[in-house]
Formats: structure tokens, C-alpha cells, sequence
């Protein structure tokens, strides 16, 4: 046999090896999750990844329990960004303010929330009661539902968000490799508290990463929601150079075009306002 492909074999079956030992499955989380990460560091995927696995098996209970007692009501799966070949509701902020009330056993994802509603929101004391009833008693609300945040720092989120977060996910990095099927994501677990900061759950070693672990994301969840739904913002603003594409532009229908928030953004209500005005015309 040629020994290039007996030292293949060899390095896949270490690769196989390194796979069932080292990286875990996805971390249990309570009723309230919330992933971290730096830009492209792989928190938007999880975070859509684990609210439709948590959506499914949600559902997947609910259609047994009617088998038992009919009438139950069918959990949602609700997003502040669009989905992809998934059902799902959009997210109106009156769920938020608690005007209207989730579905029992749904599951609310909830992208860059710093975007709704930041640490500088503290100002406003009826978004401060409002956010924090709905982060306190979600899971009572909803009856065992789950809401999934992410964002790049915890530090940016509102103080009624990280009032009710124990742990968290981490997302140091995301490895991709050629024809193989899953994301290889690694991620730490961490404990925050307004007294103590951020903590992380396992001491650290004498290397930079000893202390994160590893888990498998399969790479179908890209086809599930685009990763750059926000950039409709300035999808009408001119190139520093003017560049031209002739592919075609994937989920052109699915751009978020407004950002669910309590914060006022003067430019962006500014630049809608000047588009509407145009279309008019």
C-alpha cells in the first residue's frame, strides 16, 4: 500500500479519535442563554443553531403531549432576525414591553442585544421595569420557555439582562475544515456576577486557551439565517472604490431592515425617513 495513504488513514483515525475524546456535545443551559464572542467569532451561529435545536425538541414534547390533552398550546420559535427554511415568528418589541405575551414553551432568540437595549438605557426607569420583568420571569411566563441571547460583551448589555444571566457561553473561535461537515467551535463556560465580574468556571493554565473546550456545530446552520442580515444599512451607501459584482446576492429578502430597539437611533430613523419619502415620490 502507498504510504501516503496509509499516513492519511492514520491522521483520520487520530482525527476521529481526537474527536470523540476531546470535543463535547453543547453545553445544558437554563431557561435564559447567553452567547459571547468577538466579530465573526462563530456567537451568531451557535446562537441560531441552539434555538432551533431547543425550538424542535420543544415542539417535539408540546406534539406529545396533546396526544394526551388536546387543546395545549403550540410552542413558537421567535427571532429578531429572519430565518431561513425554518417557521418562525418575527420579533415585535411589544412582546418585549410585555404589551402581548409568548407562547407557552417557546423559544426567543434574540441577536446582537446590546442593539436593544444597551447599558445606557438605565436613563429611561419604564424600560428598566419592562426589560427587567421580562428577563426575571420569561420562563414562568412562558410556562419552561427559552431565550437566547448574543452579543460581543456582556459588559454592553442592559444591567436587567445581566441581573438574571448565571453562566454563559464564551465563543473563542470557530475552526472550519475543508469537507468536513461540522464547525469545530471552541468556547469556555462563564459565571458572571455584578459583585464579582466574569468568572471563569475552570482555573487557568499556563496556555491562553487550557481552559476552553470544544464542541461540533454542523455547517447547515449557515443555510438557516444570513450571518450579514444587518448590512441592508449600508447596502445604499457608495464603495471608497467603485467595485463591481456579478454574482448573485443571497437572502436579498431576508435583510432586517429596521433593528428591534429601545435605543434611539437618530441617523438610521433619519435614513429610513428619507427613503420612505423618496419611494412617495
Amino acid at each position: 500500500m502507498n504510504t501516503f495513504i496509509i499516513l492519511l488513514i492514520v491522521a483520520v483515525v487520530i482525527l476521529l479519535l481526537w474527536l470523540v475524546f476531546k470535543i463535547r456535545r453543547i453545553p445544558k443551559f437554563g431557561n435564559m442563554l447567553l452567547v459571547t464572542g468577538g466579530i465573526k467569532s462563530g456567537k451568531s451561529t451557535l446562537t441560531v443553531y441552539l434555538a432551533i435545536r431547543k425550538y424542535k425538541w420543544q415542539h417535539f414534547i408540546w406534539r406529545i403531549k396533546s396526544l394526551f390533552k388536546k387543546g395545549l398550546e403550540e410552542p413558537l420559535l421567535y427571532s429578531n432576525v429572519p430565518l431561513y427554511d425554518v417557521e418562525y415568528v418575527p420579533l415585535p418589541t411589544d412582546l418585549l414591553v410585555r404589551k402581548m405575551r409568548f407562547n407557552y414553551g417557546s423559544v426567543c432568540l434574540l441577536q446582537e442585544s446590546s442593539l436593544i437595549a444597551n447599558s445606557q438605557c438605565f436613563k429611561n426607569q419604564t424600560i428598566n421595569e419592562q426589560l427587567l420583568l421580562f428577563n426575571k420571569l420569561y420562563g414562568h411566563e412562558t410556562k419552561g420557555g427559552y431565550v437566547i441571547y448574543d452579543t460581543q460583551s456582556i459588559n454592553d448589555n442592559h444591567y436587567a439582562v445581566k441581573r438574571c444571566l448565571n453562566s454563559y457561553l464564551h465563543i473563542y473561535r470557530t475552526i472550519k475544515i475543508p469537507l468536513f461537515p461540522w464547525l469545530i467551535m471552541q468556547y469556555r463556560i462563564q459565571e458572571y456576577s455584578e459583585d464579582k465580574g466574569t468568572i471563569n468556571t475552570k482555573e487557568m493554565g499556563d496556555g491562553a486557551t487550557d481552559h476552553y473546550d470544544f464542541c461540533l456545530v454542523p455547517k447547515s446552520v449557515w443555510k438557516k439565517f444570513d450571518c450579514y442580515c444587518y448590512s441592508v444599512f449600508t447596502d445604499d451607501l457608495p464603495p471608497l472604490v467603485n467595485l463591481t459584482y456579478n454574482g448573485k446576492k443571497k437572502f436579498s429578502d431576508v435583510k432586517v431592515t429596521e433593528i428591534p430597539s429601545f435605543v434611539k437611533y437618530k441617523h438610521l430613523k433619519a435614513v429610513k425617513e428619507t427613503k420612505e419619502n423618496e419611494k412617495n415620490k
